[in-house]
């Protein structure tokens, strides 16, 4: 594989965001008003679609509110594949390793999934796991968004690789654009 053309997953915050940035959201202006934009920005311009991890998949089924959480299927249905760990102990025996480090189990398992399934990258907007965890894989880079896209060198100005469909109201915006 191409180093142009990394394999990136995303954890279930950074899932979250991107749906609703794609269901045409305005331009964020929160404190992670640049996170939100530089993963958007990944989304339309880098080769290839995102992947989720298991994990990431049980945190969706797990959201209270039926609406949102039906939001999530449907689009996780049609803009993500399915990628089932293939060794489970595995998977297990490094979440408890990144556990020694930090806190939140289903971080260090969203981790550890990225290992088993051979992402080269997750993003985070989450400081205390990207902060914990992020020199403990000697595979997968834990960066957040920003740190991301600064590294994907598109050139200012570049078409996107993919835009939203002129029905979508994200299309009349340009703050995403780059």
């Amino acid at each position: 594989m191409k180093i142009s053309d990394p394999k990136v997953g995303l954890d279930s915050q950074c899932l979250s965001y991107l749906l609703d940035g794609i269901a045409g959201i305005n331009e964020p202006t929160d404190i992670l008003a640049s996170e939100k934009i530089a993963l958007l920005r990944s989304w339309f311009y880098m080769p290839r679609t995102f992947f989720i991890t298991a994990t990431v998949l049980s945190e969706v089924a797990r959201i209270r509110i039926t609406e949102r959480r039906e939001f999530h299927e449907s689009f996780v249905r049609t803009l993500f594949l399915d990628y089932p760990v293939r060794d489970l102990n595995r998977v297990q025996n490094r979440a408890i390793h990144f556990e020694a480090l930090h806190p939140e189990s289903a971080d260090c398992r969203v981790l550890a999934e990225a290992e088993e399934l051979g992402l080269d990258v997750v993003l985070s907007y989450d400081h205390d796991f990207v902060k914990r965890l992020s020199s403990v894989s000697k595979t997968v880079r834990l960066v957040t968004p920003t740190a991301y896209w600064a590294s994907s060198n598109i050139p200012k100005g570049a078409l996107p690789r993919t835009v939203p469909h002129h029905t979508n109201p994200l299309s009349q915006q340009l703050w995403w654009r780059w």
